[in-house]
């Protein structure tokens, strides 16, 4: 079962600490960490899930091993080039087009504009140091809880989706 309460936790002190912070340098810091931590929350999760589908419905362990290793040789969430081909995989095309067609279209959508949006924020954010002075610039902590927010409803729907399967 996906947290969902420990992200909007951290997401939530992340942006306290950004708020009372007066040095621009920490700022910077803390919308790079917001954005690495609800990366990694939405990395996890869906792998997790992934995993669990699989113990639960894959009687093979050879055939478990390798659609196992397909999800662990992946390293992003891009939805069009790293989610959509992870979760076909997994769960197969017609289980994921009955999954896609219960959740709203706009929550649909949201799910895919931010996870492409973020996966490309990610790869920035963690291929990158920032020395003091820069002026680099990421999500404001606000920005990301909101954006996760959005993509809740998404989530959700394809958690439970994929747990009735």
């Amino acid at each position: 079962m996906i947290d969902y309460i420990s992200i909007k936790d951290t997401l939530n002190k992340l942006e306290s600490e950004y708020n009372a912070s007066i040095d621009i340098q920490l700022t910077i810091l803390y919308s790079k960490l917001a954005v690495l931590e609800f990366c990694g929350w939405i990395e996890t999760n869906v792998d997790d899930m992934l995993f669990s589908y699989i113990d639960s419905h894959v009687c093979t362990n050879d055939c478990s091993k390798k659609i196992k290793a397909i999800i662990k040789k992946n390293h992003g969430f891009s939805y069009e080039n790293n989610l959509f081909p992870m979760l076909c995989s997994t769960l197969g095309i017609n289980n994921l087009e009955n999954i896609i067609d219960k959740i709203p279209i706009g929550d649909f959508q949201n799910f895919q504009s931010i996870t492409d949006v973020y996966s490309i924020e990610r790869n920035k954010a963690a291929h990158t140091d920032t020395p003091v002075g820069t002026t680099k610039r990421y999500n404001a902590p606000s920005r990301v809880l909101s954006d996760y927010k959005l993509i809740i409803p998404a989530i959700k729907i394809i958690e439970s989706e994929v747990a009735n399967l």
